[in-house]
């Protein structure tokens, strides 16, 4: 786009997510007189910068976020310091960045759904069931068609993936309309009977080995099952069954265009926003149990499915990028609150000990050697996740194709 690598679009992403989630911070420090020294947009050097009162508003050469500086962030000495402030107000300060993120992909979401937009409706139709599965427990058979999860409308295959990893571990009701195999006979689908039924989607849904002749049923899987989850299932690979073990597709899909009032794309957004919430939340679940890998990636894997999406943007428009990039903004609201010194989530554990010590404070020169040994490790993973997100590329693999 534009004659630019697709992956160089993580600069401004990265730059415009990570300077909302700083203005959270100087929002809040001004609204409580907090002394902000300077509110910069990227990172020094310096391009120049413009004095308003007693603050410094800056622009900076690296265009990756911002910052704020507040008087006093460890040092409660300075009358209008950070440190000076009551509890309260300190931890609305440090949690008003992760707030603006998690607040920002609503916005995001709400502006989609309001606007035109393309939508596939079709028929999410089952066309295999892995043998042993929750689905194969629940008595689903390929040619059944799922009308609705929990109530809520399946109009295509993507909308029952979203929803079905936002529930793993959960009972969750399936309506079903189902096939009829009826050769050589036309029916009407309206003539099917419809069932509900109740399936709980696996955290860690194992994996099989394809072979000829199965010995061990909970490692292998013969050809001919294989091939009914994957037509093109050759001896020796290795399948990994989904949550609840079907292959799925839309059957007779169009795409409508559709947009909704402002009352119904607010909702709308927020459901979205948490059913993200609900997803990164299963997923890491999963994977710390021993389930596949979601994902985790550094700046250069960022990079990476930045671009890979940017290049479908011709065939699949710019929702799935606005999408990427309210994803990315979830992250950092979360990643910002753990409780890992030099993150604001590590600033705010000290703000609760402070607490449970009845206003007893860990002397600065201690709580800033933590967050400095705290920095240290957090440049250490990142390089480290960027050794194994560039191995990753080496190797050609990819994030969404």
């Amino acid at each position: 786009m534009f004659g630019l690598p697709g992956w160089l679009l993580i600069v401004p992403v990265l730059g415009f997510l990570i300077f909302i989630h700083e203005l959270g911070h100087f929002a809040t420090a001004k609204w409580f007189g907090i002394k902000v020294t300077e509110f910069g947009f990227g990172f020094p050097p310096r391009i120049f910068g413009i004095r308003y009162r007693d603050t410094v508003y800056s622009l900076n050469w690296i265009p990756l976020g911002g910052f704020v500086r507040m008087v006093g962030e460890e040092d409660p000495s300075h009358p209008r310091s950070f440190a000076r402030q009551a509890r309260w107000k300190r931890a609305i300060v440090l949690v008003a960045g992760s707030v603006m993120n998690l607040a920002f992909p609503i916005a995001v979401f709400a502006i989609l759904f309001t606007l035109p937009h393309d939508t596939i409706v079709g028929t999410v139709t089952i066309s295999g069931v892995s043998p042993d599965s929750p689905a194969q427990e629940a008595g689903l058979r390929p040619g059944d068609q799922v009308l609705e999860v929990e109530g809520k409308r399946v109009e295509n295959h993507f909308d029952l993936v979203q929803t079905i990893m936002g529930r793993l571990g959960r009972p969750t009701e399936f309506t079903i309309r189902r096939g009829l195999i009826v050769t050589g006979l036309a029916f009407s689908p309206e003539l099917a009977p419809v069932d509900k039924v109740t399936i709980t989607p696996r955290l860690r849904p194992p994996e099989h080995v394809v072979v000829e002749e199965v010995t061990d049923p909970s490692t292998e899987m013969s050809l001919r099952e294989a091939q009914n989850v994957n037509p093109d299932a050759q001896v020796g690979d290795r399948i990994r069954q989904g949550a609840i073990g079907v292959l799925i597709g839309t059957a007779n899909p169009k795409i409508v265009q559709r947009s909704f009032p402002v009352w119904d794309s607010v909702p709308m957004a927020v459901g979205r926003a948490w059913d993200v919430l609900a997803l990164t939340q299963a997923t890491l679940t999963s994977w710390a149990r021993g389930g596949p890998d979601p994902g985790i990636t550094g700046p250069v894997g960022i990079a990476q499915v930045t671009g890979e999406i940017a290049e479908e943007i011709p065939n699949i428009g710019f929702s799935p990028m606005f999408e990427f990039v309210a994803l990315i903004s979830i992250s950092l609201g979360i990643v910002n609150l753990l409780p890992i010194p030099a993150l604001d989530g590590g600033r705010l554990l000290f703000v609760g000990i402070e607490w449970v010590r009845r206003g007893k404070r860990i002397s600065p020169q201690r709580e800033g050697f933590v967050h400095m040994v705290g920095f240290a490790l957090l440049i250490g993973l990142i390089v480290a996740m960027s050794y194994r997100d560039i191995v990753r590329i080496i190797a050609g693999e990819s994030f969404i194709r």
